[in-house]
């Protein structure tokens, strides 16, 4: 019965200091540094909000890609 939660133990252990490597490594990859998109998880709920919200970062996008087609233009 010993050898039982010995190995139990041994196991447990095993498969934390797994979980715990994994979670660090992740940290250190950068796995959980997208700060924006969990802010704007937070504040658009609805489908129409997240849809506005795509709307938005595409009209940005095109913005800043205008802007730089003019600077390659004025060269």
């Amino acid at each position: 019965m010993n050898n039982i939660l010995i190995l139990e133990l041994i196991v447990g252990i095993i498969v934390s200091f797994t979980l715990l490597g994994i979670f660090i490594w992740a940290a250190k990859g950068g796995q959980f540094e997208d700060s924006k998109k969990m802010m704007d998880g937070l504040l658009f709920d609805s489908p129409e909000d997240l849809q506005d919200a795509v709307e938005k970062e595409r009209k940005i996008n095109k913005l800043k890609e205008d802007k730089m087609k003019q600077k390659e233009n004025n060269k």
